[in-house]
């Protein structure tokens, strides 16, 4: 006993009991946002001091400070960077993002100061702890530098060559990012841009936690296209490259083949897809999780840090989170002794993704509806095989599933065989629960993948004989990807899969560039007298209002300086969205025959419902008409402008709302015509 009253004197009673006050002033604005108008509004602050209560007294009763939290020992050095942790934790909370504290006492200020210091005192434990697992877990043997150089040459080369032929309009996710990157870059940096990013986190699903290190760049180089890409490759495709090369260190250039066999990682990031860098990390989780050697709880502790990194880039990575915390349970069944490395990490991961996506984990995911809402991006089991077989080949994915077969049937290989066989199979388990796979979506079975073929090689003998395969397959994959080829439009079209990658690095080329521009230049020259509105009645891979928006930009032409049309924003998911009243007051529709749906039709009622009549010209159609101009796109597909010649009557807007109700029920709200809009 008088040993333990001893080991606490270097955080002394004053501590606790701050740390306490703190962590209750967090945690009462975290449920408050959650229970708030569920239980009574007196019970939330009781709970909140319970559960900070439960949580400091755990963690002196674990001596968690002592063992966790002291990186450099109790020197200045911890107290330094504990005091720089908190600072910025409490400068950059939050927490009242999560929602509106107008008129509540909760918003006044010694309830934002608690809050605040509470957010400080997280941030620093996370940061230290993160120090101090890094310290622990000691420096990893490096691949060689001639590899890494050769990677980084590799990647940079085919970058400029995909670059100077491409010629195309970049849309949805990539034209986000792309916009978020600029915007970013052409705001002052500074302590107010890392709270945008930072609330964004937690607010939004395209957060700028990606977009923020690629605006750094661009704010130097410029904000082109080509800058845009050129920052993805090198912050974000060679480290995950860096993670390939280290895992396939233990066999004779084990990394290089990884390197070669994963064309797909470059050629994701090169049409525009941040979300190699969620990849990557997910490749560094594997890594450092299946060191058996090294201690536990600093891998345990590291690898949450890592798992909760990749959903807060990409929010469906939380699939892969999820995913490889079920698999590391299910590999205890052979490895009992690496309990701890789970503990920690389960412990440590659930509360760095309370902290950092509370607002995703807990109203999102959990949400009773969330499967439903996406059920619309469900397009079938078959586009789920064809799309992983079109970006691996059934070939390759075949060799990983030999390579872990044989890992299982080693003893000292088992426990990270059976944990990179569980991730994938759990993850496409849960993932097409929800949807199904588009292009981006299989970063999330990289990690798995390289981490089978790196063992696979490691187990294979020395002999020339048996060395030649794997890199006659991976060489025939990296070679498939440069084959030109025509492309689908969309994993329907694809007949068989393919045994090895059928996409290809040849620069992407639109042949109606010429049209977009012309369609564009029209609308915009429509509010050349008076401003305009317009709203685009258009979702597919040939054209939307993502494509309109950037045609411009996309080719380095200059905006110009005349009026330009507004436009008017119209949604496209029947479950997601609901139905834009908004764009039956905007003077313009702009409108492609045929109708255009990415989702197919029975998915995007939204759109075909106002779509349709206005073609054929009946109904809420005789509203419109149709202007002389058309533009021919590719796939045979014709755009028309149509121009509102009359109000649109109350009873056509209830009909909308009456057809889109009958369809969807439970979803009623969606489509109600907004109160107030009729006397």
């Amino acid at each position: 006993m008088k040993r333990h009253l001893a080991s606490v004197r270097p955080l002394p009673c004053l501590a606790w009991g701050g740390a306490w006050l703190f962590l209750s002033g967090l945690v009462l604005v975290r449920l408050w946002a959650l229970l708030y108008g569920r239980i009574p509004s007196l019970a939330i602050p009781a709970l909140a001091a319970l559960l900070a209560g439960a949580a400091v007294a755990a963690a002196w009763r674990l001596r968690a400070a002592e063992r966790f939290l002291l990186p450099f020992g109790p020197t200045w050095k911890t107290a330094l960077l504990a005091a720089a942790a908190f600072g910025l934790g409490m400068a950059l909370d939050t927490s009242y993002q999560l929602f509106s504290a107008a008129g509540m006492a909760i918003g006044n200020l010694p309830f934002r100061l608690l809050c605040g210091a509470g957010s400080g005192v997280f941030f620093a434990c996370v940061v230290l702890a993160l120090v101090w697992a890094a310290r622990a877990l000691g420096p990893l043997p490096l691949p060689r530098a001639a590899a890494v150089l050769a990677a980084a040459l590799a990647v940079n080369v085919i970058t400029a060559l995909y670059c100077a032929g491409t010629a195309t309009v970049y849309y949805w996710d990539t034209n986000i990012y792309w916009n978020s990157s600029t915007l970013l870059a052409e705001q002052s940096l500074g302590l107010a841009q890392l709270r945008l990013v930072v609330e964004s986190v937690i607010t939004q699903e395209y957060n700028y936690l990606l977009s923020f290190p690629l605006s750094l760049v661009m704010r130097v180089l410029g904000t082109s296209r080509y800058v845009f890409l050129f920052a993805t490759v090198n912050l974000y495709v060679l480290p995950t490259l860096l993670g390939m090369l280290m895992l396939g260190r233990k066999s004779r250039h084990g990394g290089i083949l990884l390197c070669c066999a994963t064309p797909m990682l470059l050629y994701t990031a090169l049409t525009g897809f941040v979300d190699v860098a969620a990849a990557g990390a997910g490749v560094w989780a594997f890594l450092i999780y299946t060191e058996e050697d090294r201690p536990q709880a600093a891998r345990g502790i590291l690898t949450a840090g890592l798992l909760t990194l990749v959903f807060l880039l990409r929010r469906y990575f939380f699939f892969f989170t999820v995913s490889f915390g079920l698999a590391a349970l299910a590999a205890l069944a052979v490895r009992r002794s690496q309990w701890k490395s789970f503990l920690t990490m389960a412990v440590t991961g659930a509360g760095f993704s309370l902290f950092f996506g509370q607002d995703f984990v807990v109203s999102q995911v959990l949400s009773s509806n969330y499967a439903d809402t996406y059920s619309a991006y469900d397009q079938g089991r078959w586009v789920d095989l064809v799309m992983l077989c079109r970006y691996y080949g059934y070939l390759m994915l075949a060799a990983a599933l030999v390579c872990v077969i044989f890992l299982l049937l080693r003893p000292r290989h088992r426990y990270g065989a059976l944990l990179c066989l569980c991730q994938p199979v759990l993850c496409i388990f849960l993932f097409t629960r929800i949807q199904s796979h588009g292009q981006q979506h299989l970063l999330l079975y990289l990690p798995a993948f390289c981490f089978a073929l790196a063992g696979g090689m490691e187990l294979l003998p020395e002999r020339r004989s048996v060395r030649w395969a794997p890199w006659a397959l991976a060489l025939c994959a990296l070679g498939s990807s440069f084959l030109p080829r025509p492309q689908p439009s969309h994993p329907s079209e694809i007949a068989v899969p393919n045994p090895l990658p059928a996409f290809t690095y040849v620069p992407s080329q639109r042949t109606d560039l010429a049209q977009l521009v012309a369609l564009r230049v029209y609308v915009d020259s429509l509010s050349a007298q008076e401003q305009k509105t317009a709203a685009i009645l258009a979702s597919s891979f040939t054209f939307n209002s993502s494509i309109y928006d950037s045609t411009l930009r996309s080719l380095n032409i200059p905006q110009s300086d005349g009026p330009v049309t507004s436009i008017t924003y119209f949604g496209t998911v029947d479950k997601r969205d609901g139905f834009s009243w908004g764009a039956l007051a905007a003077d313009y529709l702009i409108v492609a025959d045929p109708v255009q749906t990415h989702l197919g039709a029975e998915n995007q009622h939204i759109l075909t419902v106002l779509a349709q009549p206005v073609l054929e010209g009946t109904g809420i159609g005789t509203a419109y008409t149709r202007l002389e101009q058309s533009f021919s796109l590719e796939d045979g597909v014709t755009v028309y402008v149509y121009e509102r010649t009359r109000e649109i009557t109350q009873e056509e807007y209830q009909t909308i709302s009456d057809t889109l109700t009958a369809l969807y029920p439970d979803y009623a709200t969606l489509y109600a015509v907004p109160a107030g809009l009729f006397p």
